[in-house]
Formats: structure tokens, C-alpha cells, sequence
């Protein structure tokens, strides 16, 4: 799965998958292939990636001596890391923000395994899951879309006497690698829900030969707790930085 991870990540970034177990960090220029994963906006000043060795950066033209010169003494981590002030006032001087600094997650193929959880479950594909899009408590798993490109292509929800207590769903961010997503009704939370249905999930997607992946923002540790319950581990980070909108 990480080598199939490392391929994508290639596309995305417009590098060679080697790039990432290098010692040294590189930049690439920002190329949007039509291979990319659906989920990468075409808006992108800056996108960069680490699987713990590397980081490897592509940006805009016009940033890339500043950006070679920003990382190549940098650990591939530190990257990441605050203070980012440097690296903000550069992007501002592109109408540029830093958005999205976000941990993806693998399944660990020796913790897969089927659940038999304490609640009812349907589990719904394609435009099956239109039925769950009168529900608006739920957009941390759904996309509430069946007809763009990256759509909710399956579903688990969960139920208790009738009650819809939480869904995850998978999304085709590319036609073999699909992200997962839960949301749990607030009441609900902190009852083992959100991992159950992500186990099931995760098992369904496998079962359909997709490679299921998990992605939080940096600080969400209520995610990163379901995501390693449910069998998973942390495998590569990445940060994106998007022209200002407002």
C-alpha cells in the first residue's frame, strides 16, 4: 500500500517516487497532471509531502528559489513545523495562505479484521448513499455529492432503534486509492462508533480491490485516536498552500 501511496504522491507533486526515501529535500515545479488525486484544488501555490524521510515540494515557478533555499538544511519533519512565518510572508507576497497541514494514515495489513458491533448497519454504494444527503450532520465523512468527479462512492451507517447514530464513507479521490471519512452524532461520540464503522468500511473497500487511506488535520487527536484504533497508522503528512480567496 505504501509503495501505491508513494506512486500517487509522485503524480501529485510531480516528482519520482524515489524522491520521498531521499535524504535531501527537493522542490518541483507544480504540474496538474490528470492522474492527480480529484481532492487536489487547482488553486495550489504550494504542495508539499513527507513519508518521514524527505520532503518534497512543488510550487509555482515564481517560489522556487525561495523555496529550494527554505528547505535544503531543513530535517524533511521540520518542514512542517512552526514557526512558519518565514515561509507565510513569502506566500503572501502571491496573494498565497498556507490552508490544509494534514496527517494520512495506511492500514496496517496485519491488523485487518472483520467487526460485529453492537449496533445495526447499512451499508449503502453509489447512489444508494443519496438516501443518508437529507442528513446534513455527517459532512466530516460525506462529500453530499453523487455527481462530480470525486463523489461518496460508499457508505456505513450506523444505527440504534431507527436512530442514525454516525456514517463513515469512502470518497474516489483516484479510481484505485479511496480516502475514508466519519462524523458521529455529538451525543453518540466517545462509544467506539466512529472506529467500529471505520473498521467495516475499510474491510468493504478492500473488498472491492481500493486501496482505503485516512487523512486528518494535523491537530484533530479525537481522529488520529480513531484512525489508529481502527488499524491504521500514520504513513506520510502534507501541506498545501492555496491563493487567497478572501
Amino acid at each position: 500500500m505504501i509503495s501505491a501511496l508513494k506512486e500517487q504522491l509522485a503524480v501529485d507533486i510531480n516528482c519520482a517516487k524515489e524522491d520521498f526515501d531521499k535524504k535531501e529535500n527537493c522542490v518541483k515545479i507544480l504540474c496538474h497532471h490528470h492522474l492527480k488525486r480529484r481532492n487536489i484544488s487547482k488553486d495550489l501555490l504550494l504542495f508539499m509531502a513527507c513519508f518521514g524521510k524527505a520532503a518534497v515540494a512543488a510550487v509555482d515557478k515564481e517560489l522556487e528559489a525561495f523555496m529550494t533555499k527554505y528547505i535544503e538544511n531543513m530535517d524533511g519533519f521540520r518542514c512542517f513545523d512552526m514557526p512558519l512565518n518565514i515561509l507565510e510572508n513569502e506566500l503572501r507576497k502571491y496573494g498565497g495562505i498556507i490552508r490544509e497541514i494534514e496527517e494520512f494514515y495506511l492500514l496496517n495489513e496485519n491488523r485487518i479484521c472483520q467487526v460485529t458491533p453492537s449496533f445495526d448497519i447499512e451499508i449503502l454504494e453509489g447512489a444508494a448513499i443519496k438516501k443518508l444527503y437529507s442528513d446534513h450532520r455527517f459532512h466530516m465523512a460525506m462529500g453530499y455529492s453523487q455527481d462530480s468527479d470525486r463523489r461518496d462512492m460508499l457508505a456505513v451507517a450506523a444505527y440504534e432503534n431507527g436512530e442514525i447514530l454516525g456514517v463513515a464513507a469512502a470518497s474516489n479521490d483516484t479510481d484505485h486509492i479511496w480516502q475514508i471519512g466519519v462524523d458521529v452524532v455529538p451525543e453518540k461520540q466517545k462509544q467506539h462508533i466512529a472506529t467500529d464503522i471505520v473498521k467495516i468500511i475499510s474491510y468493504e473497500v478492500l473488498k472491492r480491490n481500493k486501496i482505503p487511506y485516512y487523512g486528518t488535520a494535523w491537530s484533530n487527536i479525537a481522529s488520529k485516536r480513531v484512525a489508529i484504533n481502527a488499524g491504521y497508522r500514520p504513513v506520510w503528512v502534507e501541506m498545501k498552500a492555496m491563493k487567497n480567496s478572501i
